[in-house]
């Protein structure tokens, strides 16, 4: 009996290590403090600003086994790098942030067109895209915000028209408007313009109070929480970073349960995969199962999500208990990439160092996203860190 016993043990102990091992590995969360967020936040942030070039344009990409610089590049990217830069300048206070975010933005106001009653930016010889003019509006309402400068805010109004314009009844929000015909491309949709234009609105709605821009977005987080991912033929439900700054930044008073509900299933999506993220080692047994450490722009997109939801779980009762967790998985982020960035040191190795150095790499190569969604999500746990070393 106590040798049959005993064999069970054996096996329940083998059982649970195969479990540990080969189904669920253990979580890798590297000890992170205030100091080396702030910091990994400047080198990311330098890594953009020394690929400004003087025609407002970033460096895009760079390859770091075949040494080459990509020719690549995007409008939506553009506009989120530059606004990310305002995030920076707003955390830092720092003028040299401003100033390359505003050569960033200048690239933009150079190339405005106008239509019947609104105003975007595109490139010259491109259909206006939706979301490459969120994050336009995005970055001049955050601008407004840390600089109380008033100068842009006709450019302002206009941005928010255009967004307005693409909405259809329902709150979807078309893609791209024809810049033959000056009208909503129809049946054009896309994954991120609709979560990037109900920020966007918010935003202007804080930037530009009484003037009914936040209620204009409310239809469209509806559409987001109840029907966009079905309309438009997404199998699962999108992880929309942007739709949760959306709701992070949202009036009290604007919450109901069909946004909390959103915000809710969002936190847990995030959640889950940034403590995925953490479970991957990229060596041995464990490359086989986890694969290698995502690509920076998806790791920092759930980050920045998950902390722009942050302020609901301190406010919201329907959140509060998702407050632990959500601080728990900013810290984890926070430390994993933080330890994943390219020092200075490593970079001196490399055969371009100021496009290695504050980098993040996926299998050797990075780009511009990469920097400005790490660092985004870096900027939402960094009060979140500050706080931990305060209660020790």
């Amino acid at each position: 009996m106590k040798r049959r016993l005993a064999v069970h043990l054996s096996l329940w102990a083998l059982g649970l290590v195969v479990l540990r091992v080969a189904v669920i590995p253990a979580e890798v969360c590297p000890p992170v403090d205030a100091a080396g967020v702030r910091r990994a936040v400047s080198e990311a942030a330098d890594w953009i600003v020394r690929g400004l070039g003087e025609d407002g344009r970033f460096v895009y990409g760079y390859d770091l086994a075949a040494d080459e610089v990509s020719t690549d590049y995007n409008a939506a990217r553009h506009a989120g790098v530059t606004m990310s830069l305002y995030q920076v300048f707003e955390a830092t206070g720092d003028p040299g942030y401003l100033a390359a975010a505003d050569t960033g933005l200048g690239y933009m106001l150079d190339r405005l067109v106008d239509g019947e009653g609104w105003t975007a930016w595109t490139e010259p010889g491109w259909d206006v895209a939706t979301g490459a003019n969120g994050l336009f509006l995005a970055g001049l309402a955050l601008r407004h915000r840390a600089t109380g400068d008033p100068s842009l805010d006709e450019v302002m109004r206009g941005v928010g028209a255009f967004l307005v314009g693409q909405q259809e009844e329902n709150g979807a929000v078309l893609a791209y408007r024809s810049i033959g015909t000056g009208e909503p491309m129809t049946g054009w949709y896309d994954p991120f313009a609709t979560g990037e234009a109900a920020w966007a609105l918010v935003l202007l709605g804080r930037a530009l109070p009484g003037e009914g821009w936040v209620e204009s977005a409310l239809p469209v987080i509806d559409y987001i929480a109840n029907e966009r991912d079905a309309a438009e033929g997404y199998v699962t439900r999108l992880p929309d970073h942007w739709a949760a700054y959306a709701l992070g930044d949202l009036p009290v008073e604007h919450l109901d349960e069909t946004r909390i509900g959103l915000a809710a299933r969002l936190a847990g999506y995030f959640g889950m995969r940034l403590r995925f993220e953490a479970q991957r080692t990229g060596e041995g047994v464990n490359l086989w199962l986890r694969w290698y450490p995502g690509p920076p722009a998806g790791v920092g997109t759930a980050g920045e999500g998950i902390g722009a939801l942050l302020p609901l779980t301190l406010t919201e009762p329907a959140l509060q208990g998702l407050r632990r967790n959500v601080e728990e998985r900013l810290v984890c982020t926070a430390g994993m990439m933080v330890d994943r960035q390219v020092t200075g040191e490593k970079a001196s190795s490399m055969p371009r160092p100021h496009l290695a150095r504050g980098a993040w790499f996926y299998r050797g190569y990075t780009q511009m996203d990469d920097q400005q969604h790490v660092l985004s999500a870096l900027l939402a746990a960094l009060p979140v860190v500050e706080a931990k070393e305060g209660e020790r």
